[in-house]
């Protein structure tokens, strides 16, 4: 299986950070990139795509897990007109890797980081991380353990056409898969983790 990381297209604006993630297979998160790979002659091909992307960024605070997905359809879309399944799949302890600055809805700072996010597509958020010889400030992440889960593909029958009942039924299901998916492991890797709820924005 060849895994093809879907970024933002303005990734690929910046000197050299272009080079190092093209080097490391990443495309851009456009239907037309999504419908190459999936539609590929060749077998074995995937497309990994952080649904909730930029905006998902802001709301990033350690303990906490809240996910953009409610209103991101186009992905489920694609999914169906290629007959690919989708593979429901969630990252534990990632939101622990970084703290950022305060940024409440409604401030200063969030309105600019939105106002940026709407003008380029990418979420300017101010990350606060540990040094390399100390732990108190820095852009290093923190030392702390991220667990991969992966979930049963949910497969169904291509559709050239789907209508928006056929991709709101599908995008349901990804919701429950998820939502199940959180449940069923989060006792394994979420300290207190009955306090911890998965949030969909």
């Amino acid at each position: 299986m060849t895994a093809r990381i879907c970024t933002l297209a303005g990734h690929f604006m910046v000197p050299f950070y272009r080079e190092l993630i093209l080097s490391l297979g990443a495309v851009s998160a456009s239907a037309e990139s999504i419908n190459y790979i999936l539609g590929s002659k060749e077998k074995g091909k995937a497309a990994v795509l952080m649904v909730g992307g930029a905006a998902e960024s802001l709301y990033c605070k350690p303990g906490t897990y809240r996910i953009v997905l409610k209103k991101r359809k186009g992905f489920v879309k694609l999914a169906l007109k290629n007959g690919t399944p989708l593979v429901p799949v969630f990252s534990f302890g990632e939101t622990d890797l970084y703290d950022q600055v305060a940024n409440p809805e409604g401030s200063l700072l969030r309105t600019a980081q939105e106002f940026v996010k709407k003008l380029t597509g990418i979420a300017f958020c101010v990350p606060l991380g540990r040094g390399i010889m100390q732990y108190s400030v820095g852009i290093v992440p923190m030392r702390k353990p991220v667990t991969t889960v992966i979930g049963k593909p949910l497969e169904f029958e291509r559709n050239l056409d789907p209508s928006n009942e056929d991709i709101e039924k599908l995008h349901a299901e990804f919701t429950k898969a998820i939502t199940e998916l959180f449940e069923e492991h989060k006792s394994k890797y979420i300290e207190n983790h009955e306090n911890i709820q998965l949030v969909i924005e």
